[in-house]
């Protein structure tokens, strides 16, 4: 039997990471739309969604992935959504104190990664 070598791709995650990052910005590859409640559209990507969110997955592998796909969120503003969407694609996310728990309660919602709990904050939005 041929050995096998393993192969490892430094700092991965990090390159990862970076690489959502530079994608928020890029229209490129942009294949859903999302719609906050008070109806101002954003662009994202389907695979960060997914990546980050049960709920969006759960939703995304129910719909025909050959069209762009528009989803409305209701109960969510567009500061909460643009919120959200910088914590997925950068890992981090500034909140104003004041901001927090309406952000958490729709970080929930979403079933966001990292910043949903043991039903620490499962009030509704």
């Amino acid at each position: 039997m041929a050995e096998k070598f393993n192969l490892k791709w430094n700092d991965f995650q990090s390159n990862v990471s970076k690489s959502f990052g530079l994608f928020r910005n890029e229209k490129y590859l942009q294949d859903i739309t999302l719609v906050s409640e008070d109806m101002k559209p954003v662009q994202a990507h389907k695979l960060v969604l997914s990546a980050c969110s049960e709920y969006f997955r759960t939703i995304l592998q129910q719909t025909n992935t050959d069209s762009k796909t528009i989803l409305c969120l209701d109960g969510v503003s567009s500061e909460d959504l643009r919120n959200v969407l910088d914590y997925v694609y950068d890992g981090e996310v500034k909140i104003h104190q004041e901001d927090l728990d309406r952000f958490l309660n729709v970080a929930q919602k979403l079933k966001i990664e990292g910043l949903i709990g043991n039903d620490e904050y499962n009030g509704e939005v």
